[in-house]
């Protein structure tokens, strides 16, 4: 399962850098969008420097020139069509004596740049989102504190909060309670696997201590190692019990048959006896000593087998143990370990309500790890390609244009991979 999770990360994250890299190509010139602003100067004429904002349309409106297409044009295209279209114009200039003179614009004095670029936009998990003041090669880690960082709390900026001194204590007690919890999984699942040991790191992101996370995992070990030499144990007892019944029973079988050929040889005898006796060769008290003899035997022979049926029956119950024990075994280890899995479920939610409360407001890092997972932020850019709304994974070194929307938010690796 975890490695097709790691499969499934890795294809996602494939397929998500491949429209980003399409659309962020560096080397593509930046064009003028309605929004922009544009700045029109003449250097004779310091007075005529002009800004306008593009309009929906891509036009511009100057004084002197009137509506002008600007949209779609790259700087230097911008500047080409000023300098095409201003020295055309007819340019009054008022003189320090008052009278007005009309100025001759050559296109070397002519100067059109980008002022002021379209607003870029941050929502999400930071602590101001809204509307951002572009900067040319501005990154998403830049916009991103320009917005106060990373913050899984800006609703609670105007609420008093507790302590963070208690907020930490409290935290670190609850990885306690996941650590022993975790190592006392491990130890189960070793237990019913019959494992002598059990993989003693801690679990990923754990702030205590080394020495106390190999404390207790160290007790668990030696836990499992007394669980399953008492088990041994028992387990040898009953086994040495059935085997001292099947050689009990091997010695009362061979009795049992001596015992037969005896009672066999005593009916023999009887038989002859009562023949001699009804010949009038024998005496009544020779008779009677052989009937005697006869019944002792066949006494002894019957205990025999009574005896030899209660020892297979022994050697039954303790072979019927061996396997109840085993089950009874493997139960309670089941049972233990479902109720010790819902506690590590329970402990990991507390954690994330824990670690959102430690989170500090406009942090610039991601929030603390929850229970073996890896938290991390997720960025992804909505830009406009080609006339349509794109949404593109990214990371804080991604450079942002104008117009872009980045939205941030925390969540683990395989939630990521599922959103991009």
């Amino acid at each position: 399962m975890v490695n097709l999770n790691r499969s499934l990360l890795a294809a996602l994250a494939l397929m998500s850098a491949l429209p980003m890299a399409a659309a962020a190509d560096p080397s593509t010139p930046y064009r003028i969008s309605p929004g922009d602003t544009v700045e029109i100067g003449i250097i004779s004429i310091p007075d005529r420097t002009q800004r306008a904002v593009v309009q929906m349309d891509g036009t511009i409106v100057l004084p002197e020139a009137g509506t002008v297409s600007v949209g779609g044009l790259t700087p230097p295209e911008l500047q080409s069509r000023m300098q095409a279209i201003l020295p055309t114009k007819i340019f009054h200039i008022r003189m320090p004596d008052g009278r007005e003179q009309i100025a001759v614009v050559r296109p070397s004095d002519v100067t059109a740049i980008i002022a002021e670029y379209r607003p870029i936009y941050v929502t999400g998990d930071v602590l101001t989102p809204g509307q951002q003041v572009y900067r040319p090669l501005m990154t998403v880690r830049q916009a991103i504190a320009v917005a106060g960082g990373f913050s899984l709390l800006r609703a609670r900026t105007n609420q008093a909060g507790p302590d963070p001194t208690d907020l930490r204590r409290d935290y670190e007690m609850i990885w306690g309670e996941y650590t022993r919890d975790y190592f006392h999984s491990a130890r189960l699942r070793a237990e019913l696997d019959k494992q002598e040991s059990f993989d003693a790191q801690p679990p990923q992101g754990s702030p205590l201590s080394p020495s106390l996370a190999a404390g207790i995992a160290k007790a668990e070990a030696e836990a499992l190692k007394l669980s399953l030499d008492n088990f041994q144990q028992e387990q040898s007892f009953v086994e040495k019990g059935a085997n001292d019944a099947a050689a009990q029973i091997e010695t009362l079988m061979k009795r049992a048959q001596d015992e037969a050929a005896g009672v066999k040889a005593d009916e023999d005898d009887l038989e002859q006896v009562t023949k001699a006796f009804k010949a009038g060769n024998l005496t009544n008290n020779r008779l009677a000593d052989v009937r005697r003899a006869v019944l002792l035997s066949s006494s002894r022979a019957l205990e025999t087998s009574v005896e030899l049926m209660r020892t297979q029956r022994q050697r039954e119950d303790f072979a019927r143990q061996l396997e109840r024990n085993e089950n009874q075994r493997r139960i309670g280890l089941l049972n233990e370990l479902r109720d010790t899995e819902v506690r590590l479920a329970d402990i990991g939610t507390r954690l994330r309500a824990a670690s959102q409360k430690l989170q500090p407001l406009g942090a610039t890092a991601a929030p603390l790890s929850i229970a073996g997972e890896t938290v991390r932020a997720q960025m992804t850019i909505v830009r406009n390609v080609d006339g349509q709304w794109r949404k593109q994974a990214a990371d804080e070194d991604a450079e942002v244009v104008p117009g872009d929307t980045i939205e941030v938010r925390f969540s683990n690796e395989l939630e990521s991979a599922a959103a991009q």
